[in-house]
Parts: C-alpha cells; sequence; structure tokens
C-alpha cells in the first residue's frame, strides 16, 4: 500500500515537473522577446533625437482605430515623421512597430494584436511578419484604406455629384483636388473642364467674360489660384474689370458687373 502511495507522488511529481519545464519554455520565449519590444518601439528617444537637431517639433500620428476614411491620412502621418526623424528609428521594423502602437482601439487594435500573436508562435521566432515598411504599408492599404477609391472617384467626377451648386468655392475646390488625385486623371485639358463644368453658373460666366488674365485650360493650377489667393471683393473686382479701352457695349458691362458682384460673395 504504501509503495503504492510513493509510486502516485512521484508520477504527480514528474507531471508538475514537466509542466514546470513548458511554463518555463514559454517565459523563455516572451522574456526573448522583452528588449526586442523595447528597442523596437521608440517612446521618449523619438521625440527627442531628431527634432533637436534641427530644431523641428513634427506632430506625432492621432490614434487609428479602423475608420477606412482615415486611414491613408494615418499612414501619411507617420511616414511624414519618419522622414523627419529618420535616426530615431534603428531599422525597418521600428518604423513598423512605432506606427502600430498607435493602434489602440477598435478592428486596428486587434489586427495589432494578430501580428504580435503570430510572430510569438515558437515556429515563428525569429521571424517577422513584414519583411520592411514597405511591406507593412502594402498590408495596412489592403487591410484599412478604400478598396475602389479611384472608381468612386471617377464615378463623381462623371456625374454632377460633384457640382459646386449651393457650397462655397473653397469647399468645391478642396473637394474636386481630392477627387482628381483620387480619380488619378492626370490629362490638364481634362482637369480644366471638370472643373469649369461644376462651377456655379454665374462663376462660369465671370471667368469667361473676363478681358485678360484668364486662366489657362491647359493648366489647372491656373484656376485653382484664382480661388485659392484670399481676395475681398475690391480685389476681385479688379482681378475682373474691364479695362478701361477695351471695347464693350453697356449690355456687356452691366452682366459684367453682376457676375462681378456674385463673384465676391461666393469667394
Amino acid at each position: 500500500m504504501e509503495g503504492k502511495r510513493l509510486a502516485t507522488l512521484e508520477q504527480a511529481f514528474a507531471e508538475l515537473q514537466a509542466k514546470d519545464a513548458n511554463t518555463q519554455h514559454k517565459l523563455d520565449i516572451l522574456i526573448s522577446h522583452i528588449p526586442q519590444s523595447k528597442n523596437l518601439i521608440p517612446s521618449t528617444q523619438i521625440t527627442s533625437v531628431t527634432p533637436k537637431a534641427h530644431g523641428l517639433k513634427p506632430a506625432l500620428p492621432s490614434e487609428f482605430d479602423r475608420d477606412c476614411t482615415k486611414g491613408m491620412a494615418f499612414l501619411n502621418s507617420c511616414q511624414v515623421y519618419i522622414r523627419l526623424c529618420p535616426n530615431s528609428f534603428t531599422d525597418e521594423q521600428a518604423k513598423i512597430v512605432w506606427a502600430m502602437s498607435y493602434m489602440k482601439a477598435g478592428r486596428a487594435a486587434k489586427w495589432s494584436v494578430c501580428i504580435f500573436r503570430w510572430e510569438e508562435q515558437p515556429e515563428n521566432v525569429g521571424y517577422h511578419k513584414f519583411v520592411d515598411w514597405e511591406d507593412f504599408q502594402d498590408e495596412f492599404k489592403r487591410e484599412f484604406c478604400p478598396v475602389y477609391a479611384d472608381s468612386a472617384a471617377i464615378n463623381r467626377l462623371e456625374s454632377t455629384a460633384y457640382f459646386q451648386k449651393s457650397r462655397s468655392v473653397d469647399e468645391y475646390l478642396d473637394e474636386f483636388q481630392d477627387l482628381i488625385t483620387e480619380a488619378r486623371y492626370s490629362d490638364p485639358k481634362t482637369i480644366v473642364v471638370k472643373f469649369h463644368r461644376g462651377l456655379d453658373t454665374q462663376i462660369q460666366n465671370a471667368i469667361a467674360t473676363m478681358p485678360s488674365g484668364r486662366p489657362s485650360d491647359m493648366v489647372p493650377t491656373d484656376w485653382y489660384t484664382v480661388f485659392w489667393t484670399p481676395y475681398t471683393k475690391k480685389s476681385v473686382c479688379k482681378l475682373l474689370m474691364i479695362e478701361p479701352n477695351f471695347p464693350i457695349n453697356p449690355c456687356s458691362r452691366a452682366h459684367d458687373r453682376h457676375s462681378v458682384s456674385f463673384l465676391a460673395m461666393h469667394l
């Protein structure tokens, strides 16, 4: 009887030893990752190394949850910081983990957890989920950026949905430039035609009747510049005013004055 109890105790002791060995093995794996994680996530060093050298204080990215409309903005803010502070990152993995440190909520946080779990699997020890920063960006875009943003932009530009209507010129210009970028339009003539087509009819007429200084039909930025400059009503009138010696009939002059007044109120 005593021998049976002793055998049972020895077996239980052996099982405990096996469990302890397994637990120790897992701890060793986790501990081996701790130095790497600390080195990869620059905290106070990130905001101090390069900015002190160049006198810059670049803004840190905002926290990202999963909002697809803000995916590219988050990625761009990370890219800006990395370019301004290249010495703050020891390697490509440092950039990746630093960016992931701002993914703290929603599906973005869950996505980050999955990445770290993959790297902590025993069979993946010593490997990284992403080869470099470019690889991370590509995967991030697939997960958090609109897949058909270009198609959606093209469809909007090919309809009347992007027209200015009751909006201010500033609001119209902002959306138009975003759509052109997303649609990847590059032909200057096409861009100018669409921009002019979407403007309020009376503003179109005001620009069409300019006796001189009319924006070029081949240079979109010439059209943008007309509305970028913070004109007052006085300077708008000066921009579109009929030249003193320019031959024009009274009816046309009256139409120009009406157009100038309308344009001034909408800038």
